[in-house]
This record gives structure tokens, C-alpha cells and sequence, in this order.
């Protein structure tokens, strides 16, 4: 009964530090996101802190998200997988009904409820992660059989990536790709199957890339934005003077002249410009760093559980956000082609927001039950 008592003092103790990242993440998030949007959201609703507002009523819901995801045991969660596969594929296919879908910048990718709207694509991603580290964790590599697994696991990301890619959201269909990715390879799947799946990714990327208008004119951005300076090379161009004219200190926190109707969507995808602008090249280290460790202390976390299922939830939500992270701050400094995909705990967006803070709560989640299984291995090695 003492080491019961024990074990318990220590299940109420998730990873500090990774809790401390993710509040200071969402911290600069509510600050950065004041500073871009007051001048559209002035200017648009007559209200500076519209968006800010919106974002702090999101970020409080992500909180309540954070603490069910840290307390709710993991295998009931667990059982989530499959009806969330499911609930997620209709949601991604409702957003192309009239009346629910709603289309932004030519893309159909939120669902309308009442006041609220809804991107299903934020819940499609933790969904495929939930479904592959259950399957995985039920099924290791070495026991596949071919037919039957390759139908009942490929088949489901297959449609799911399709029905994200659909809508069309070329972006988050690669992050969840990715994600998937990096379960297989901690799986211990085979080299040659890894890399045919990554050879087929590439030509399929290549493929939608080159067929779809707006994603060949993204690449002929990328490659030369200052070629087109007054239509598709535009956002770009002013997402690098905003980040040229930040220096090493930056011009102060809402100094910052480029989201005053320079830079398109600055409180969203490009909000890390402003915060370049605003906060220099230390702001932007220091924001780097920051998600460096958070990633650091996921695949931490994932290395000391043993349960297979919580060590793949770990890293496939680990790598879902970390990877999202550097790939929005590519995009913005140019260093990648346009994807439309938001900045993890800073950029504007109440689902992904939300789901994201749910994820850090299943990785702590995690935390809590290692720390527990570690120290009842620790109190039985004494008893012997």
C-alpha cells in the first residue's frame, strides 16, 4: 500500500519543463498576435482586439483541452483511434457541403458552427498519429502480413491524406505524412519500404505541385519572388523587408510597419515576420530555441517510456508540432515554398490552437505514466 501511495505522489507530476515551454509559447502567442492583428482588426471589425480576444477565448478552451488530455488515462483514449479516423473523414468531407463549408482564399477548409468555425484538417492530423501509434503499437513491423495490414493501415492514411489534400491543403497533408513517417521509421520499418513510400511521396508532391495553377505560381514565388513583386512574389517580398528591418534588436514590441497592410495575413501564417520585425534576430533565436527544446523534451519523454503506444503517441505528436514549427519559419524566411500551414502557439486560429494544446496534454500524459512506471520498477528492484 506504500508504494501504491508512492507511485501515486508521482503521477501527478508531468514534465515540468515541457509545460513551462508550452506556456511560454502560448504567452508570445497572445503577445504577438495583439501586436499584428490590431491594425486589420481596427480596421475590418472597429475593434483592435478582435482577434486578439478570440485568441485568448481559444487559447483558455486549449487550456481545459490540455488538463483533460493530461488526466484522462490513455488507453480509454487510445480506443479513440479508430471513430476519430472515421468522425475526422466525414467532417473533411461535410466542408464541401452548402452552407457548412466554408472557402478562404479559394481553399474549403473550415465547417461552420454557429459563431465558430471548425478546421477538421487540425483534428485529421492528431487522429492519423492516434490510429498509427495504435496499430503499430498492436503490430509490430517483423509481424506484418503484407495484404492484411497494408489494407488496414495504409488504405486509412491514404484516404485520410487524400481527403486533406482535396480540399486543397497541400501543406497539412505533408505534416501528417510526416508524422506517419516517423512512426514507421521508430517502428523499425524496413529501409527499402521506407524509402519507396518517400520515393512515392516525392512524385505525388511533384505531381499536385506541377497539375494545380496556385501551387506551380507558390514555386515560381519561391524560386524568384522578386520577379513578380506586385502579385504572387508580393507576400513574400514583404515577409523578408519585415524581417531585414528588425536588425539584431528588432524596432519594438508593436513597432513594427509591415503589417500595417503590407503583409498579407500577418496575424496567421506569417506571423513569425512580425514577431522578426518586432524582436530582431535575438527575438527569433530565442523562439527557435524555445521549440528546440519543446522537441527536445518530446522525444525525451517518448525514449523513457515503456509502453509502445505512449512511445509512438510521443513522437508522432512531438514531430507533428516541432517539424510544423520549422517548416512555417522556412516558408517565411524563404528558405521553402509557400504551404499555408499556421506557427504551432503563435499564429491566429482558434482549432489549431486548441488541438495543439491537447496534444502537449497527451505527451505530458505520457510523462506522468513513465515517471510512474519508472518508479515502481525503482521501489520493486529494492524490495528484492
Amino acid at each position: 500500500m506504500s508504494s501504491e501511495r508512492r507511485a501515486q505522489g508521482w503521477r501527478s507530476r508531468p514534465d515540468l519543463s515541457l509545460l513551462i515551454i508550452t506556456m511560454m509559447l502560448m504567452v508570445i502567442g497572445f503577445v504577438m498576435v495583439l501586436s499584428a492583428s490590431a491594425p486589420a482588426a481596427q480596421f475590418q471589425m472597429r475593434d483592435s482586439m478582435f482577434f486578439f480576444k478570440k485568441q485568448v477565448a481559444w487559447g483558455l478552451l486549449g487550456i481545459i483541452a490540455m488538463l483533460l488530455g493530461t488526466a484522462m488515462p490513455l488507453e480509454r483514449i487510445r480506443t479513440w483511434a479508430k471513430p476519430a479516423m472515421l468522425a475526422t473523414a466525414f467532417m473533411l468531407i461535410a466542408v464541401h457541403l452548402p452552407h457548412i463549408g466554408v472557402s478562404v482564399y479559394g481553399a474549403t477548409r473550415w465547417l461552420k458552427l454557429g459563431p465558430f468555425t471548425l478546421q477538421p484538417s487540425e483534428l485529421a492530423k492528431l487522429a492519423l498519429v492516434l490510429f498509427v501509434a495504435d496499430f503499430l503499437a498492436r503490430h509490430p513491423e517483423s509481424g506484418w502480413k503484407l495484404a492484411r495490414e497494408h489494407r488496414q493501415l495504409m488504405l486509412p492514411i491514404g484516404g485520410m491524406l487524400g481527403l486533406i489534400l482535396f480540399q486543397p491543403d497541400l501543406g497539412t497533408t505533408l505534416m501528417g505524412a510526416t508524422a506517419c513517417f516517423a512512426l514507421f521509421w521508430a517502428n523499425g520499418t524496413k529501409a527499402w519500404k521506407m524509402g519507396s513510400w518517400m520515393l512515392a511521396g516525392v512524385v505525388g508532391v511533384m505531381g499536385v505541385s506541377l497539375s494545380t495553377p496556385y501551387q506551380r505560381l507558390r514555386w515560381l514565388a519561391f524560386m524568384d519572388p522578386w520577379k513578380y513583386p506586385r502579385d504572387i512574389g508580393f507576400q513574400l517580398i514583404q515577409s523578408l523587408l519585415a524581417i531585414g528591418s528588425g536588425g539584431i534588436f528588432g524596432t519594438g514590441w508593436g513597432q513594427g510597419k509591415q503589417k500595417l497592410f503590407y503583409l498579407p495575413i500577418q496575424h496567421a501564417d506569417f506571423i513569425f515576420a512580425v514577431l522578426a520585425e518586432e524582436f530582431g534576430l535575438m527575438g527569433t533565436l530565442g523562439l527557435v530555441l524555445l521549440f528546440l527544446l519543446f522537441a527536445q523534451r518530446g522525444f525525451a519523454i517518448a525514449k523513457r517510456s515503456q509502453n509502445p503506444f505512449n512511445q509512438l503517441l510521443c513522437i508522432g505528436l512531438t514531430t507533428l508540432i516541432s517539424v510544423q514549427a520549422f517548416v512555417n519559419i522556412g516558408v517565411v524566411t524563404a528558405s521553402l515554398p509557400t504551404t499555408g500551414i499556421p506557427l504551432p502557439f503563435l499564429s491566429a486560429g482558434g482549432t489549431s490552437l486548441m488541438i495543439t494544446l491537447f496534444s502537449v496534454g497527451l505527451i505530458l500524459n505520457v510523462s506522468r505514466q513513465t515517471q510512474v512506471q519508472l518508479r515502481l520498477l525503482k521501489l520493486g528492484e529494492n524490495v528484492v
